[in-house]
């Protein structure tokens, strides 16, 4: 006869959050840092994506890339682009929760938006590839951040008010 051990049952009151609500905040952060991981993967992805485009590697190792001329500035930039949303998954852990969903909802915003005039002024250009098409992805994927940051201070907001 073999005793099996028993395994430490988790309440729900062992993941709660500064408000005192059990795993919403932890369900946020979740899945707000996945979804930044999605966003620096997609933006990594466009990156590489950019290289099948016809004529990219010549252009490129002629010293320009879309017209401009490639520079030191160029590379940090890009390397930035793929950097914040790695940081904002960390951040996105270690953040307090009100600060973290202004700061996700910002963000994403910031980066929803730039993706959406890049692929915009792309579009006009006429040109749709498949790098654009991963830009496409990473501004969905930072919207969606933004919406689930808008939509946690509203239910904090309503906890609140409910609260006092």
């Amino acid at each position: 006869m073999t005793v099996e051990k028993s395994r430490p049952q988790l309440k729900g009151t062992d993941f709660e959050s500064a408000d005192g609500e059990p795993l919403k905040a932890l369900s946020f952060r979740t899945r707000a840092a996945v979804l930044w991981l999605a966003v620096a993967i997609a933006l990594s992805g466009s990156i590489v994506l950019f290289l099948y485009v016809p004529g990219a590697v010549e252009e490129m190792l002629g010293g320009e890339a879309e017209g401009q001329p490639l520079t030191d500035g160029t590379g940090f930039f890009m390397a930035v682009l793929v950097i914040i949303p790695v940081v904002m998954a960390t951040m996105t852990l270690l953040m307090r929760d009100r600060v973290n969903r202004y700061v996700n909802l910002i963000v994403g915003l910031a980066y929803g938006l730039y993706g959406s005039f890049v692929v915009v002024g792309e579009i006009i250009d006429g040109h749709f590839d498949g790098h654009i098409l991963m830009t496409v992805v990473a501004c969905i994927l930072a919207f969606l951040i933004a919406a689930l940051g808008l939509i946690g201070l509203r239910q904090s907001t309503k906890h609140q008010s409910i609260s006092t």
